[in-house]
């Protein structure tokens, strides 16, 4: 008979997290909020555990919080980034059984109540912020949920809950309620990581578990929401070549030669041109927006979170459009000066022809 795994300490504090993260525009003026919905704002710094950050890892530019009025019995807390990213979060708290902490973290990512809470707030502070937002556009959405412990009422190793507790921490990661296969669960739980003995991150492609004290989770939380800032800048600037790529492919397909195809052809080419910088200028901004050097605990932790969020994968996608749009600049390119040569040909036939006439007329008088 399989063993039976003694009681866990009770949780003497937790906090579950569903973090919506919302690309507004190209990117926003933070200098220019002062409050936001009524309360005052404040730098975000990364404040990194000392003991597992011996090397740099820090914002360019520190994003800002304001915390919200509560709504529903849950806090709201929104984070600006300058690179036009507005991240929503929505925490309630819970103390008490595992068992039971299992259940209402499943139940707190299905309620349905939750994304409505962040959409209100996020429609709430738009008008608002709307001064500050350069070239925004329609909000693009990711959204991700964090099971934080910080404490149990007894002693609990990190290792030990990952290797005791595998099965209720995937079925918690995966937010299901039946068990689930051996397999599923090493995948579930296959990003993980841990300092001390007494701390654990777990990270999944849209959740993550965090055992940690407080102070120090806030900096893994950091982390992992920078993280899918990112992913929802790429899928922005992803969703915006197709819509372009689209539109370059439905234009006339022949070369043209009319006044208004030249035309056609050079403001396709400008569009183009202009696309490729701006996505360029856009990607460097983001990608470079939390510095990173070296592979420390916090390091490891953002690439094990960009793994499982495929950034480097978006990234490819990304490139690879990039490459067919230069291509397209190129050809309407050519397709435009191609057709100012034969429209300047013309004119010298007709110069030519304009000069024979001339001189055929002056010889019969």
């Amino acid at each position: 008979m399989p063993s039976v795994l003694p009681e866990l300490p009770e949780i003497a504090g937790s906090s579950c997290h569903a973090y919506f993260i919302y690309d507004v525009a190209d990117s926003i003026d933070l200098a220019r909020l002062a409050s936001v919905a009524g309360e005052g704002v404040s730098r975000a710094p990364l404040r990194l555990r000392r003991e597992a950050s011996s090397v740099s890892i820090e914002f360019e530019t520190q994003p800002i919080v304001a915390r919200l009025a509560p709504s529903d019995g849950f806090s709201i807390r929104l984070k600006i980034f300058d690179y036009g990213v507005v991240s929503v979060r929505v925490s309630t708290e819970y103390a008490g059984a595992w068992a039971t902490f299992l259940e209402f973290a499943r139940r707190f990512r299905l309620d349905e109540a939750i994304p409505q809470i962040a959409a209100a707030a996020l429609e709430r502070v738009l008008p608002e912020i709307a001064p500050a937002l350069d070239e925004p556009h329609d909000a693009l959405l990711e959204d991700f949920f964090v099971f934080e412990v910080n404490a149990f009422a007894g002693d609990v190793q990190g290792e030990a809950l990952l290797a005791d507790r595998a099965a209720e921490l995937a079925r918690l990661m995966l937010c299901e309620e039946r068990a689930i296969t051996s397999s599923e669960t090493l995948e579930a739980l296959r990003v993980a990581f841990a300092y001390f003995v007494d701390d654990l991150a777990i990270v999944g492609w849209d959740t993550a578990f965090v055992y940690d004290d407080r102070e120090s989770a806030t900096a893994t939380l950091d982390i992992l929401e920078f993280a899918n800032t990112q992913l929802v800048e790429l899928r922005t600037y992803d969703k915006r070549l197709d819509a372009e790529l689209d539109t370059i492919y439905a234009l006339e397909s022949k070369r043209p030669t009319s006044r208004f195809g030249r035309r056609q052809a050079q403001d396709a080419a400008d569009r183009l041109r202009y696309l490729i910088v701006d996505i360029a200028e856009l990607t460097d901004r983001s990608s470079n927006a939390l510095k990173i050097t070296g592979d420390a605990y916090y390091a490891r932790l953002y690439r094990g979170a960009a793994g499982r969020l495929g950034l480097k994968d978006w990234q490819k996608q990304i490139d690879s459009k990039l490459e067919t749009v230069d291509e397209m600049y190129r050809f309407f390119t050519d397709q435009a000066q191609a057709a100012r040569s034969e429209f300047l040909e013309f004119v010298i036939i007709a110069l030519i022809a304009l000069e024979l006439a001339v001189g055929v007329f002056s010889l019969r008088h």
